[in-house]
């Protein structure tokens, strides 16, 4: 017996649809490419002693395909990253790579033995002695998983990095909860951003915080609930920086990730065309006829404050002089959402310009 898969190749996201087909393959791991573009391919592994296994690339041309593992596969459970020029490749497992031709043994410990770790996608093969993966184009990505499984690396371990700090010698202690937005360069000074309890956190380079740490969030998926660890240096009006020790991801920790991805972006009011506002992160940025606006902070909770009806609150502060305003989240799709004005009840609609 033949297996068979289909990968979805978007941004972020792949579904898989295993089927199976009697036919005259040889034994082992084919990837076929129906795509497009060129797909530079790697996959990972438990290799004989319980050893996880990464190896790449394969250079398979649209239309082609290529006998990657050429034996019986013995194993269950693959896993594969699939690049193209220029793109992007999410999964919630995770590999050591590099960019030359390679095998490696273990998958931690990535960055200190010189490679990187980047993200796998999972194919269950059935148990089949010889399995096809096919992977095919995909429209706009849809919202990152949410629960138990979402984030977790190849081995059932989250994302992590970890360059202790004495606890205290920078400033208050903490270990907390929260999502991580990303790494940013605003006026000249390089810092990564979470989100605690409302609270932006600021970890800088040269700030306290190893720059190797910052280094390796660099590559991590967004948004991302983690907890982070370390010292907190100064505190603003909604903002602190902070000194990092340890950031790690925690699986499910996010009530709001699905809401949370699909806001990021840029759009375009549909009722007045010349109102547009960009998400990035957590930071919110109007702009009316091209020209911008101000910046908001955004929160988003269970509800808001004394709305007549049930729904997601979007909270969005400006910065500055902290006037804020809460609005309802209504439908939403890949290039359209929906606020829904809890003291009206009127519905605002926006469409996706990025």
């Amino acid at each position: 017996m033949h297996g068979i898969a289909k990968s979805l190749l978007g941004l972020w996201s792949a579904a898989i649809v295993v089927a199976g087909l009697a036919t005259e393959v040889q034994a082992g791991l084919t990837v076929c490419n129906e795509t497009e573009q060129l797909q530079s391919v790697a996959i990972g592994y438990e290799a004989p002693g319980g050893v996880w296994t990464s190896e790449g690339w394969w250079h398979v041309d649209a239309g082609d395909c290529k006998l990657v593992m050429a034996r019986a596969l013995g194993r269950r459970d693959f896993y594969y990253r699939a690049t193209v020029a220029g793109g992007g490749f999410d999964g919630p497992f995770a590999f050591c790579t590099t960019t030359d031709a390679f095998t490696i043994a273990g998958d931690e410990d990535c960055e200190s033995r010189g490679y990187e770790r980047t993200r796998f996608r999972k194919v269950d093969t059935g148990e089949v002695a010889d399995f096809t993966l096919t992977l095919v184009a995909e429209g706009p990505a849809p919202a990152p998983r949410q629960g138990a499984d979402a984030g977790k690396s190849h081995s059932s371990r989250p994302l992590e990095v970890s360059f202790p700090v004495p606890r205290g010698t920078l400033g208050e202690p903490f270990a907390q909860w929260g999502v991580f937005y990303g790494c940013h360069t605003i006026d000249g000074l390089d810092y990564c951003r979470f989100e605690v309890e409302g609270w932006r956190y600021d970890a800088y380079y040269g700030g306290g915080t190893a720059d190797a740490l910052l280094d390796a969030l660099q590559g991590w998926p967004l948004p991302l609930g983690v907890e982070l660890e370390g010292d907190m240096i100064t505190y603003g009006d909604i903002t602190v920086e902070v000194a990092l020790g340890r950031v790690t991801e925690v699986p499910g920790s996010d009530a709001f990730a699905a809401e949370r991805a699909a806001l990021q972006g840029t759009w375009r009011s549909i009722e007045d065309p010349r109102s547009e506002f960009r998400v990035v992160g957590g930071d919110v940025y109007d702009y009316y006829d091209g020209e911008f606006i101000a910046e908001q902070w955004m929160t988003i909770s269970e509800t808001c404050p004394d709305a007549p009806t049930d729904g997601i609150g979007i909270t969005r502060m400006e910065l500055g002089t902290d006037d804020y305003w809460c609005v309802l989240l209504g439908h939403f799709g890949p290039d359209f959402i929906e606020f829904i004005n809890p003291g009206r009840g009127n519905i605002l609609t926006y469409q996706r310009i990025d």
